[in-house]
C-alpha cells in the first residue's frame, strides 16, 4: 500500500472518530434533557409564593410581625380596602377591631358590612348604648329561636361595634334583609305606629308574624301604605326584595341590590375620595366576576370606582384550612371538593397568620393544566391571601 493511500485512510478514520464523538455527545445531551424533570407551573407558583410570604402572630392583643405591617400599609395606600372574610369567627372579629383602629389613623371612617341598611342602623344604635353586649344578649333572649343580626352575635363581634363607635365610623349595610331578621323588622315597624293604627292593623301584623319566613306581599304592601315613616316603608320594601332573592336564588338581584345600596350612600358623600373599609364574604369582594356566581359583584364595582377616582383598591382573601363540627375536624386540604386552593392551604401554620402577596403572580405565571382553576381564579381576583391559624368551629 502506498504512503498516500495510508495517509488518506488515516484521515478517514480520524474524521469517522470525530463524527462518532459528536453523535455520542448529542445522544448523551438528548438523553439528559429527556430525563431532566420539567418544572411545572405549580412548582414555579410555589416558589413565587414562598418568595412573597410573610407572617404575623396574634393572641388577642396587638398583631405583631411584618405581615401585619403590610396589611396596615394597605390602609395608607388605598381608598378602598376589602377584607373578603369567612364568616362567624370570633378570632377574625378580634383582628378586625385592630384593623378598624389602624385604618382610622389613615382617615378611614366608613365601614361597609354584609347586613341590610336597616340592620346597620340598629347596630350603630346598639353600639352607643351603655352596654352593647347586654343589649344584644337581651334581644337574643327575647328571640331564642332567631338570629336577629347575622355576623354580630358574640362578644368579639360587639367589640368591633364599640371600636367602630370609638373611632367615629359610620356603618354601611348594603346587603339584603336576612330572613331571620324579618320578624324583628316587622315588630319594630308595628311598635313604632300610633295606637289607633296598631289596633286597625293588628290582624295584618299577626298574619305577617304567623308566616314570618315568607310573608305575603299584599300584607306587606298594606302595612307599607299605612305607615308614615319613610324608613319603615323602605324596610318593608327591603323584605319584599329579599323574598324575591330567596325564592328564586337570584344572585343577580342580590349583587345589584348591594351596588345600589352602596352607591346610594356613596353618592351622598361630599368627599368622593372618602376611604371605606369593607368586611364581607370573600366571594362578593373579588375583582372581576364573583368567585361562585360568575356575576360582577360589589367588589368589582368598587375596584372600577377606584380606577375612575384614580385612587387605589386592594383586597385580601381570608381563609381557614381546618374546621370543626360536633368534635369532628375537617382538613380542607384533604377534601375532594376543597373550598380553598390547596397551594395556599399547605402554607398553614398553627402558630401564625400567613400572608401571601399574589399581585405579581398573574404576570409571572403562564396558563397550563398544572395549576388548578381555583388557584388561577384567586390570583386573578385578589391581591393577598391570608391563611388563619385557627380551627373554625
Amino acid at each position: 500500500m502506498s504512503s498516500a493511500r495510508v495517509y488518506i485512510k488515516k484521515i478517514k478514520n480520524k474524521n469517522l472518530n470525530k463524527s462518532l464523538l459528536i453523535i455520542s455527545l448529542f445522544i448523551l445531551n438528548f438523553s439528559f434533557a429527556q430525563t431532566k424533570k420539567k418544572v411545572t407551573d405549580e412548582e414555579k407558583l410555589s416558589k413565587c409564593i414562598l418568595e412573597n410570604t410573610n407572617y404575623f402572630s396574634f393572641n388577642g392583643q396587638k398583631p405583631i410581625g411584618k405581615a401585619w405591617t403590610i396589611i396596615e400599609n394597605l390602609f395608607a395606600e388605598n381608598q378602598f380596602v376589602a377584607w373578603g372574610e369567612y364568616h362567624n369567627s370570633p378570632l377574625l372579629s378580634q383582628l378586625t377591631s385592630y384593623a378598624l383602629e389602624s385604618a382610622s389613623k389613615y382617615g378611614y371612617k366608613t365601614w361597609c358590612v354584609e347586613t341590610s341598611p336597616f340592620v346597620s342602623l340598629e347596630l350603630m344604635r346598639i353600639a352607643k348604648t351603655k352596654n352593647p353586649l347586654d343589649t344584644i344578649l337581651q334581644i337574643a333572649k327575647e328571640r331564642p329561636n332567631f338570629t336577629s343580626f347575622p355576623f354580630f352575635q358574640t362578644k368579639e363581634d360587639i367589640s368591633m361595634l364599640t371600636t367602630a363607635t370609638k373611632f367615629g365610623y359610620s356603618i354601611w349595610g348594603i346587603d339584603q334583609e336576612f330572613q331571620q331578621t324579618f320578624p324583628y323588622c316587622i315588630d319594630k315597624i308595628y311598635q313604632a305606629q300610633p295606637q289607633k293604627l296598631k289596633l286597625k292593623y293588628k290582624g295584618v301584623y299577626d298574619s305577617l308574624k304567623a308566616k314570618w319566613w315568607m310573608p305575603d306581599f299584599e300584607l306587606l304592601d298594606s302595612l307599607k301604605k299605612a305607615v308614615a315613616q319613610v324608613k319603615n316603608k323602605a324596610i318593608l320594601e327591603g323584605i319584599k326584595t329579599s323574598i324575591k332573592i330567596y325564592s328564586n336564588d337570584d344572585n343577580l338581584l342580590r349583587a345589584s341590590l348591594m351596588k345600589d345600596n352602596f352607591f346610594t350612600n356613596y353618592n351622598a358623600l361630599k368627599n368622593k375620595n372618602e376611604k371605606i373599609f369593607f368586611k364581607m364574604g370573600n366571594n362578593h369582594l373579588a375583582k372581576g366576576l364573583n368567585l361562585q356566581t360568575n356575576l360582577y359583584d360589589i367588589g368589582n364595582a368598587v375596584f372600577e370606582l377606584s380606577q375612575r377616582n384614580k385612587t387605589k383598591f386592594s383586597n385580601v382573601y381570608f381563609m381557614v384550612r381546618y374546621t370543626e363540627d360536633k368534635g369532628v375536624i375537617t382538613d380542607d386540604f384533604l377534601e375532594m371538593k376543597n373550598e380553598n386552593p390547596k397551594v395556599f392551604s399547605k402554607l398553614y401554620d398553627k402558630d401564625k397568620w400567613v400572608l401571601v402577596d399574589i399581585r405579581s403572580l398573574t404576570l409571572k405565571m403562564r396558563y397550563d393544566n398544572t395549576i388548578t382553576p381555583d388557584t388561577y381564579k384567586l390570583i386573578e381576583k385578589y391581591d393577598f391571601v391570608l391563611i388563619s391559624p385557627e380551627i373554625l368551629k
